[in-house]
């Protein structure tokens, strides 16, 4: 007897048809018990409540799946009190609590369809989530919720305008398109606040001649906001790269500051903006130094100063120092 395509959809259970059905590269949300796949359904009760209850498929491509195969690696429940993250490993589904009060900032990362997220940790540590960045924009939305303390943004409009506002606008296509994104994602309140265009000559830290990859650094009433692409030079063989990060990190959550200058070159080597948030260290590659983000900082509360590699808090940099 012939076989056709309406008989192993009849022949297969209706859940696992419905998940196979809805599969795809991107983030989905789970409204209802059916929408949990089957190996967290037990953490359902629990997590239906979550502001966002979201299921994060494995890197499959269609044409290799089948119904009722475990197509979700973790689920992400965002709670009042805490973030929850459940991951599917070969023993077992292994559970990671996070206190909501313990993320500090964040990094979405992106090169082409990989995507990650990671929240750093008042510790020094973080939770990282691989998805296809497809789904980016579903994470740029629930970022900025978790990094908002719960409170959703603020209403304030900052009163503090950089001396140098008019020149503040990028000239690179790639960098006015993403200002662009991130002003639009934040409700137009983003505002570019220190811009190092690309192809800047520059001395690397092994003291060879580059040129830059660029980067930049924003603001709005709520976060700093630090854009860069991975690398403070490009390779001397230029090759695409389209590898970006996107770091948050609140103003309320600065622990200090510091801006570290080298020694004078030609051309120039690079500072680092140092910005601590209790034992999570962020540091930012910059060939000028930001003056501009050192005055917001400090209108804002942020102690710090600008040194040649004295820690603004007394301490050594530590192995807990993280370079985004």
């Amino acid at each position: 007897m012939p076989s056709t395509m309406s008989d192993w959809r009849a022949a297969t259970d209706p859940d696992d048809l419905r998940e196979y059905d809805r599969f795809g590269p991107w983030i989905d949300n789970v409204t209802q018990a059916v929408d949990m796949p089957r190996r967290f359904r037990p953490w359902w009760p629990e997590l239906r409540g979550a502001q966002y209850l979201l299921k994060v498929p494995r890197s499959y491509d269609r044409a290799q799946i089948r119904p009722g195969m475990d197509l979700y690696e973790s689920v992400i429940a965002v709670l009042p009190e805490k973030l929850c993250v459940l991951r599917a490993e070969p023993a077992g589904v292994v559970r990671l609590d996070v206190a909501r009060h313990e993320v500090v900032a964040s990094v979405r990362y992106s090169n082409l369809l990989i995507g990650r997220w990671s929240l750093l940790l008042a510790d020094g540590g973080s939770v990282d989530v691989a998805f296809n960045s497809v789904s980016l924009p579903m994470v740029s939305e629930v970022d900025r919720v978790v990094m908002s303390g719960g409170e959703g943004l603020s209403g304030e409009v900052s009163q503090w305008t950089p001396s140098a506002a008019p020149g503040h606008q990028p000239r690179d296509h790639f960098f006015r398109s993403t200002v662009a994104t991130l002003s639009a994602e934040g409700g137009g309140r983003v505002r570019p606040l220190h811009i190092e265009e690309p192809d800047q000559p520059c001395r690397t830290e092994k003291n060879r001649v580059r040129r830059s990859a660029g980067m930049m650094i924003l603001h709005s009433p709520d976060d700093l906001l630090v854009f860069n692409r991975t690398m403070a030079a490009r390779p001397l063989f230029r090759r695409a790269n389209y590898a970006v990060n996107t770091i948050r990190i609140p103003f309320r959550l600065m622990t200090s500051f510091e801006i570290r200058r080298p020694e004078q070159t030609s051309p120039p080597g690079f500072s680092h903006l140092v910005i601590t948030c209790d034992r999570q260290v962020i540091t930012q590659a910059v060939l000028q130094p930001p003056e501009d983000v050192a005055d917001l900082l400090s209108a804002r509360g942020v102690p710090g100063k600008t040194s040649a590699g004295i820690d603004v808090v007394g301490r050594e940099r530590g192995p807990d120092a993280r370079d985004v």
